[in-house]
């Protein structure tokens, strides 16, 4: 559903008025308060990194703002007796919120403000003959030529994250510094759930405690396909030397090794897709425990 179809949804609920009596519209209106409150705790941490620029305490901020929402929502629904229009979508309003304010504090920085996901572009500028020769893309048709799509748009959060603000994801950066966050680091498919996200989330990472693997096409969406080893944008690989930790670099593994992604393969039982950043590809392998792959977590979308 898009920004604009549940506004218009939202709006046909809160005027529905007389359809919900009493402690109906009583929770409606106590969730409403809610949302705003959480909306301007939200950008109030955003103002105060923008001067600062402290990641850490903003990442604090943030979480701060999480927990009182949180709390304050099950006690709406709660004292509601049930009675609540809709309920248990605490999670729903809560990630809406977070891409929104997300969004509004990366175009005050100066960035496009991005109401909609939409189509990347692959980042390839060159064009090619029959004979792989590369040849002049005027009048060629080729991607190269046409370059289709939005132009990529990352914000360094300043807390180890990077958001995509065209499609509302949320990136852990890598490292060099033998942390959970080293690009080095490679991991069985359980692993990946267990050990990685396990950590970052029991951490509370960047103040957020829902990492996750990337499905095929979220992580694919970081291929960018004119570079080559790493084939992604200079925002996740940038001064990636020995010691570096998220705050001062961004790190890719440029090698041929893959990263897991959570989504299974579709032929046979076992499988999961994989993406490379050596050249961009995509490919499917088995998960047994002897295989052992890098993993970038990510959060949020819209």
């Amino acid at each position: 559903m898009t920004r604009i179809q549940w506004a218009a949804v939202t709006a046909a609920v809160l005027l529905a008025g007389p359809a919900f009596a009493g402690s109906a519209e009583r929770c409606t209106s106590d969730k409403n308060k809610e949302a705003g409150k959480y909306t301007a705790c939200r950008q109030q941490a955003e103002a105060e990194f923008a001067t600062t620029r402290d990641g850490v305490r903003r990442g604090l901020a943030l979480q701060r703002c999480t927990d009182r929402f949180a709390a304050r929502w099950m006690q709406i629904e709660d004292s509601a007796g049930g009675a609540c229009p809709s309920t248990g979508d605490q999670t729903a309003i809560q990630d809406y919120v977070d891409s929104t304010t997300t969004d509004v504090a990366a175009a005050l920085a100066g960035d496009p403000l991005v109401g909609q996901a939409g189509t990347l572009q692959t980042g390839q500028t060159q064009c090619w003959n029959a004979s792989g020769q590369v040849v002049a893309c005027a009048g060629t048709g080729q991607d190269g030529e046409l370059q289709r799509g939005l132009e990529r748009a990352y914000v360094d959060n300043g807390d180890g994250t990077i958001t995509d603000t065209r499609t509302g994801l949320m990136w852990e950066k890598l490292s060099r510094d033998g942390t959970i966050h080293d690009k080095e680091h490679r991991y069985t498919w359980n692993e990946a759930f267990t050990v990685k996200l396990a950590g970052l989330n029991a951490s509370g990472f960047a103040g957020y405690r829902d990492w996750r693997v990337p499905n095929v096409n979220e992580l694919y969406s970081l291929v960018r396909l004119n570079p080559y080893s790493p084939a992604i944008a200079p925002a996740f690989h940038d001064n990636c030397i020995v010691g570096c930790t998220v705050l001062t670099c961004s790190c890719t593994y440029t090698q041929s090794a893959q990263f897991w992604t959570s989504t299974t393969g579709h032929l046979d039982n076992g499988g999961s897709w994989l993406v490379g950043f050596h050249e961009g590809r995509v490919n499917r392998i088995g998960t047994g425990s002897t295989t052992f792959l890098h993993v970038r977590a990510v959060r949020g979308g819209f």
